[in-house]
């Protein structure tokens, strides 16, 4: 009986496949949309278009370093290029433990005797810095507040240090 049914509601010869779908108003999801393609129909018709073929051939190589090289050199190494400050240890009082502000880029490489001459600093600096093997301005950059106290620096005398070091900073 159930098969009987079937075939009465089924007024349309052709049956309902993957190849043919149903197109009926009853399976329109939309009002009014009859006789437009059903989602299967448009599917299928898109799977029938020939893919699109890509626009070229693409070919990957690889180039060793040693062979770059030769086009690339590599560059010297230049000692004058900025370092930034060293971070330097904090004490109870906030104050930075370095002799350079945090954040200022490092001067021009200068020797101790060039940087006591251009800094104007006193000959007692010049010489408990030359006594502690200080070289230049690449080991005095290092420097520590705590370092100057026990190589038997003054109060004033680091005071003088500060703003010199501020000033060679760039």
């Amino acid at each position: 009986m159930i098969i009987c049914s079937l075939h009465t509601q089924n007024k349309d010869k052709a049956q309902a496949n993957l190849e043919t779908p149903p197109n009926h108003a009853k399976f329109n999801t939309l009002p009014g949309q009859k006789g437009t393609i059903s989602l299967l129909q448009c599917h299928l018709a898109e799977r029938a278009q020939p893919a699109s073929q890509p626009h070229g051939t693409v070919i990957n190589f690889n180039i060793p370093s040693e062979l770059l090289a030769v086009f690339f050199p590599p560059a010297a190494p230049n000692n004058n290029i900025p370092q930034p400050a060293p971070a330097g240890s904090c004490t109870e009082g906030g104050q930075s433990d370095s002799l350079i502000p945090y954040g200022m880029l490092h001067g021009p490489t200068l020797s101790l005797n060039d940087f006591y001459s251009n800094y104007t600093l006193s000959d007692d600096i010049h010489m408990k810095l030359h006594q502690n093997r200080y070289t230049g301005m690449e080991t005095i950059c290092y420097i520590l507040v705590s370092e100057l106290k026990e190589m038997e620096f003054k109060l004033g005398e680091i005071a003088v240090m500060r703003p010199a070091m501020k000033c060679w900073c760039r």
